[in-house]
């Protein structure tokens, strides 16, 4: 296994930023003297993080960096600050441009990464999930899944937000992330107006814990895909908005990728 850290240069945020890449390759057993080789180039999910995260996040509270590993995948996790992954034209800050086109572009430039539909999956944790869908979705034409594991699917409640100091329930910290709030329905940052929309939609899991505080949100959007014949898979299990949930079943999604 391979792990990267470093920085690139991207034109949809104009600067540079973080990213971890993890890679199966180089699994040498020494205590077996064996070795097993992945075939390059490597299938690739890039994965999101949740509020407040950045891109190494995963790695200090998950065993995804093993898991990865011995299931042969690549996983690339940018660092999205807390955008929620979607374009802020003011900031000149196009998350959701980064990571679902030019951050492919960027990465398999540099590692041994497909470049195939089939082969490129899209997945995140909280915030990380409701990016995920929302580019997925968007960029349908670059990803084959996407994995949605605890997602924050908020853009119906936050229309009614007010003014708050607590930053989760602050209806100008919205703002400054979506734009008018006002016109969030039916836009591309909308993830029934995006099904909708969308000519080849990726195949869906989804994971949420029956005592999340994001539960009824998710077991919505499931009925909502379910109402469109979509392709969706969803576990319900027990847990809350923890990164042992996250841990459990963002495992359970790369295991729908290697079948």
């Amino acid at each position: 296994m391979v792990l990267f850290r470093g920085d690139v240069k991207c034109k949809s945020l104009q600067r540079r930023t973080s990213i971890s890449v993890i890679l199966p390759s180089d699994n040498i057993h020494f205590l077996q003297d064996a070795e097993e080789i992945v075939p390059q180039p490597y299938r690739t999910l890039y994965l999101l993080h949740g509020l407040y995260g950045s891109d190494d996040i995963f790695l200090a509270n998950t065993s995804i960096q093993k898991f990865a590993e011995d299931h042969g995948i690549a996983i690339v996790i940018p660092c999205g600050e807390n955008s929620f992954y979607v374009d802020n034209v003011a900031s000149h800050a196009y998350y959701g441009e980064y990571v679902g086109s030019e951050l492919l572009d960027i990465t398999r430039n540099i590692f041994p990464l497909s470049d195939k539909r089939e082969d490129t999956f899209i997945a995140g944790f909280s915030m990380g999930g409701y990016g995920a869908v929302r580019n997925g979705l968007k960029y349908s034409q670059n990803f084959s899944k996407i994995g949605m594991i605890s997602s924050a699917l908020i853009t119906d409640d936050i229309v009614s937000y007010t003014s708050d100091d607590n930053v989760l329930r602050s209806r100008e910290f919205y703002e400054s992330i979506f734009g008018n709030l006002d016109e969030l329905e039916g836009s591309d940052m909308d993830p029934k107006a995006l099904i909708d929309d969308c000519d080849e939609i990726p195949d869906i899991f989804m994971a949420c814990g029956y005592d999340d505080f994001l539960h009824n949100k998710n077991v919505d959007y499931y009925e909502f895909l379910k109402s469109r014949d979509v392709n969706v898979d969803f576990i319900e299990a027990p847990g809350e908005h923890t990164w042992e949930f996250c841990d459990t079943y963002i495992k359970e999604f790369i295991k729908t990728l290697v079948r």
